[in-house]
């Protein structure tokens, strides 16, 4: 479960870049449901702009569009892009100066 709380925005981001410009206003209204996020359209006394929250990440813009171009800027530098692979882990590997640690050590033992 906490595994899906850190992909999720990660992976809606990168699902953006798949979508046309019909299907991503659908996206962001969907993923507001389903996250408890907020894609609010101008209306009465209040702002004269679109307002989305999502993720924890709040953005504004004078249309939908611009609205969701701000969130998309924002997000991605909010949530760096990670190598999630097709299977949904994020393999990480050690830095080289970790290998030449282990290494060391393990030439140490073969005395």
């Amino acid at each position: 479960m906490m595994l899906a709380t850190f992909t999720r925005p990660v992976a809606f981001l990168r699902n953006l870049a798949c979508l046309d410009a019909g299907s991503l206003q659908d996206a962001f209204f969907n993923e507001a449901l389903e996250t408890f996020g907020r894609f609010d359209a101008p209306s009465g006394d209040r702002t004269h702009r679109w307002e989305l929250d999502l993720h924890g990440v709040c953005a504004d813009g004078a249309s939908a569009e611009e609205a969701m171009a701000n969130w998309k800027r924002l997000a991605s530098q909010h949530f760096p892009a990670q190598d999630i692979e097709d299977d949904g882990f994020i393999t990480v590997h050690p830095r080289m100066e970790q290998r030449a640690a282990t290494a060391q050590q393990g030439s140490s033992h073969a005395v």
